[in-house]
């Protein structure tokens, strides 16, 4: 009875300490997977490799630039191939294969580390302890690949020939070649074997098998794309069609001979049969496109913008707006396809066009605001040559009706544009570098001292002026002048008014006229001077114009002076502008 006793103690001894270590192992385990899963949070699961090169415990980043510097290195690399005795060496970039590190290490980088899948993490930690190579991933360009065996392995590669059109201008008339049987280079072997040594980052041979290669469209296939040809090249003459100003349109008639240089001929699925392919006949996407573009120039318009002029201080539309239209090109191939592939009885095919609506339409005229006289700019060229005369009102009129948006920023020299012969203009003498010589444009400081003129009076921001280097008769008083010379200096101002501003220039006998309509705010602005000081003997002087704007509420918006440092007119060889 008592050995009875001992036993069952001792057995329940052994059952407790069996537990006891049944539970120091699991916790040696959860302990062990919770500290592996510390060392490898935010890293590459240790132990972790891909194509034999060991990238564990690093950072996302610095694994992908270790990869992006082994697979660089790698593409490099002398690849061989063989046929019987025949050798080739290539590299991995020749044959169009890329190495997509980033794809690579995304799906290393999940390796361990799912979310709320503690098991599955601590299991796939646990193998990539063990040395884990994963497989890189990578693509290959077939269309390249394909050209690298026809160009570099012709001897050996010599793909099936298809039956197809070609046109014989003799005849006059498609005529159907013959098909022909081909031996080729087993491109799934070739992968398989070039998957391998990818999978190691090696240099390595490839052994070349060849299998026949049977072709994919025969003389009887070709004979039914031959039939088809003729009744779409029966069908021309083909009528090109736009819709504007909501009339149609004829633009062009496509003949016979435009429908040959379009045509295209490539296998494509039996509609009948998909395990069969025929001949298909289709619009070469590039020669169809190229045959749009020569479209474009005899349909596209630009919009115009309506433009206003000025009687008796009322606005008036002297242009309507017109709205542009653009030839669509990528999405007119389809439609051009569609229509000569599958002709209407009417053969009429419509392409479509995108309206461009101007800046300024006639319908808009009424909200832009220009209902008032805000100032007007005035200055006298009495005295000035023929050809000063001429340039003056060339330049003005380059001004006149143009339109400034609110808060724009105007710029004398952009809108006056390129200055030469070309544009009209006529030499006028300047002295430049102690020579007195012609130069194209001479006088256009006129047009923009007046304008800047105009722009002080209406209490308009002034971003950029520069005074002229010396005195001139034509600008007095003196200080109130603005000299430009493309493309700098400029003269600048901005539009602070609620709505838009309207320019008019006009020439009055011997004054050039500048005015500036828009929107009336109540605003207030004072100009004084110009003042005039420390004049010298030699002509030179100095001077100061300060504008103030005060806004209708009487707070003083703009309060800005400009100074102007005039040197002698002796000096004017040397300083002088070259448009002045």
């Amino acid at each position: 009875m008592k050995i009875r006793v001992h036993k069952e103690k001792f057995d329940k001894l052994i059952r407790l300490r069996n537990l006891l270590i049944a539970v120091v192992i699991f916790l040696i385990i959860v302990i062990f997977f919770f500290v592996l899963n510390i060392l490898n949070a935010n890293r590459i699961s240790w132990g972790t490799k891909t194509a034999d090169i060991s990238i564990g415990g690093l950072s996302s980043q610095d694994a992908r630039m270790k990869l992006i510097e082994a697979s660089e290195e790698f593409s490099k690399n002398d690849l061989f191939l063989t046929y019987e005795n025949s050798h080739w060496v290539t590299n991995l970039k020749d044959l169009g294969v890329e190495i997509d590190v980033d794809a690579t290490i995304n799906m290393i980088s999940r390796q361990g580390h799912h979310e709320n899948k503690f098991i599955i993490n601590a299991w796939e930690q646990l193998i990539c302890l063990g040395g884990y190579n994963l497989k890189p991933v990578w693509r290959i360009d077939e269309e390249r690949l394909e050209i690298f065996f026809q160009e570099k392995l012709s001897s050996i590669h010599q793909p099936a020939q298809n039956s197809t059109l070609v046109y014989d201008e003799k005849k006059q008339d498609f005529v159907v070649t013959a098909s022909k049987k081909g031996v080729v280079i087993d491109k799934n072997k070739f992968k398989k074997d070039l998957t391998k040594i990818i999978n190691s980052f090696q240099s390595g041979d490839i052994r070349l098998t060849l299998i026949e290669d049977e072709p994919e469209v025969l003389e009887s296939e070709t004979q039914m794309a031959k039939d088809r040809t003729k009744s779409i090249l029966s069908a021309a003459p083909f009528k090109i069609m736009i819709i504007e100003d909501k009339e149609q349109k004829e633009v062009v008639e496509i003949e016979k001979e435009d429908l040959l240089s379009l045509l295209d001929f490539k296998p494509a699925l039996d509609p009948q049969n998909p395990n069969n392919k025929i001949l298909g006949v289709n619009l070469n996407p590039e020669e169809t496109k190229n045959y749009l573009i020569s479209l474009a120039p005899s349909i596209n318009r630009e919009p115009v913008d309506a433009q206003l002029t000025i009687k008796n201080n009322q606005v008036t539309t002297f242009a309507l707006s017109q709205i542009g239209t653009r030839l669509e090109i990528e999405g007119n191939i389809p439609v051009l396809s569609k229509g000569i592939l599958n002709p209407q009885s009417n053969k009429e095919i419509q392409l479509k066009i995108n309206e461009i609506q101007p800046k300024i339409t006639t319908e808009s005229m009424n909200n832009l605001g220009i209902t008032a006289l805000l100032a007007k700019g005035v200055s006298i060229f009495s005295g000035s040559p023929n050809n000063r005369v001429h340039n003056i009102k060339v330049g003005a009129a380059r001004f006149n009706g143009i339109l400034i948006e609110p808060n724009e920023e105007f710029s004398f020299n952009n809108s006056l544009g390129e200055v030469g012969p070309e544009q009209g203009y006529e030499p006028e003498l300047v002295i430049k570098k102690d020579k007195t010589i012609p130069e194209y444009g001479g006088g256009l400081c006129q047009v923009s001292t007046t304008l800047f003129r105009a722009a002080i009076n209406a209490g308009l921001k002034i971003t950029e002026r520069y005074p002229h280097a010396f005195p001139v008769k034509y600008y007095n008083p003196q200080g109130f002048d603005a000299t430009i010379y493309p493309p700098s200096p400029d003269l600048k101002f901005i539009n602070n008014t609620p709505n838009y501003i309207l320019i008019q220039a006009k020439v009055v006998k011997e004054e050039l006229i500048f005015e500036l309509y828009g929107t009336d705010d109540d605003r207030k602005v004072v100009i004084e001077g110009p003042k005039q000081y420390d004049i010298k003997e030699d002509g030179s002087m100095k001077a100061e114009l300060t504008q103030k704007v005060y806004d209708k509420e009487n707070n003083l918006i703009i309060d800005k002076t400009f100074y102007s440092n005039y040197k002698s007119p002796n000096l004017y060889p040397v300083e002088r502008n070259p448009l002045e």
